[in-house]
């Protein structure tokens, strides 16, 4: 099977208003790196926890095909290391358990090119893989491994080549950044073709994608792009889409060509707004200031306490410009007995 990415796919979502929102975002993280400050690196620290935990609830959740979401107070819990929650059910935790574990596998990818953790990752989520399609799969990380190490261009020979950690310098310009996105998509676009091969089930196939999920934000940190997170519900649309266009025979036979210009679309489409909300996210927890933001809090309580005596004062007023009304009234009707009397 070959792997060549149709590039035209790629450069007509270069302008695209959704493409373009995402990259700004992008670049709102990029330009924080190399992080200064202690407060940086720990605020980034946490982001990477919570990433994490979130990306454990949408496999986990996929895992165990639940028609809804899992408590993330649950999901924290397990990542911290407890393996019974009272009041939860035992097959979440376990699933949970076995989602951080793919996770922590997968990370040490984009240090290490090691394609053995893929398949580690996905046996870990309890995906089978054909001998072929895992020929394929290899044959693909180590083009893209290629690909960088030729990008990279630098000067070691012989075996020293496997020792090295190929990334790509940071850049804040938009259009670097968006192909370089664009391509990470792209890879994955073909991997997911290749691990939904002959699996007709849509939930199983959202399962069967996940460690290329994974795998997307190990090679955008090799591309110095920020890590990405796609909720479960993108998720599960974005299979449903993509199995649609196979099954209306619309997809490029794998035997042709892994990459696929049509599920590439759907893929893309689903993913780069995801993109930019992360990105959006990311670069709020990196400039998170706990001594503003107890300012802030303090600042929100005054003016919600001054509204309140505002509020309590009007009411104050209008109480009394009624008793006064009143007592007009009354008055008035005294003055207007007297003078019948008279």
């Amino acid at each position: 099977m070959a792997f060549t990415i149709n590039n035209g796919a790629l450069y007509q979502l270069f302008d695209r208003p959704h493409m373009k929102i995402a990259i700004e975002s992008c670049v709102g993280v990029v330009e924080l790196w190399p992080l200064q400050t202690v407060q940086e690196m720990e605020n980034d620290a946490k982001y990477t926890e919570d990433l994490q935990v979130r990306f454990s609830c949408t496999m986990a959740r996929a895992m165990l095909r639940l028609s809804h979401g899992i408590n993330p107070s649950v999901a924290e819990a397990v990542y911290e290391g407890m393996d019974e929650i009272p009041g939860c059910d035992p097959e979440i935790v376990q699933a949970l358990t076995r989602a951080n574990q793919a996770y922590d596998v997968m990370r040490n990818y984009s240090e290490t090119n090691n394609a053995d953790l893929f398949f580690e990752a996905a046996d870990i989520l309890g995906i089978f893989i054909d001998a072929h399609v895992e020929t394929e799969v290899r044959n693909i990380l180590q083009k893209i491994v290629e690909y960088i190490r030729q990008s990279v261009s630098l000067g070691f020979d012989g075996g020293a080549l496997e020792d090295v950690n190929y990334c790509y310098a940071f850049t804040t310009t938009p259009r670097t950044l968006t192909g370089r996105f664009l391509a990470a998509l792209a890879v994955g676009d073909g991997l997911m073709n290749l691990m939904c091969e002959g699996i007709d089930d849509v939930d199983e196939q959202t399962v069967r994608v996940l460690p290329v999920m994974l795998y997307i934000n190990e090679l955008c940190e090799q591309m110095a792009v920020p890590p990405i997170y796609v909720g479960d519900v993108t998720l599960s649309r974005m299979v449903a889409l993509r199995n649609a266009v196979r099954e209306a025979g619309r997809a490029t036979p794998l035997e042709e060509n892994s990459f696929c210009d049509n599920t590439f679309t759907i893929t893309a489409d689903n993913v780069i707004p995801c993109a930019g909300m992360e990105w959006d996210h990311h670069a709020e927890c990196l400039r998170w200031d706990p001594k503003r933001a107890e300012q802030e809090a303090k600042d929100e309580d005054e003016r919600k306490s001054k509204e309140a005596l505002a509020e309590k004062f009007n009411l104050m007023t209008d109480a009394m410009k009624s008793m006064s009304y009143m007592d007009d009234s009354d008055d008035s009707g005294d003055s207007g007995e007297g003078a019948d009397a008279a």
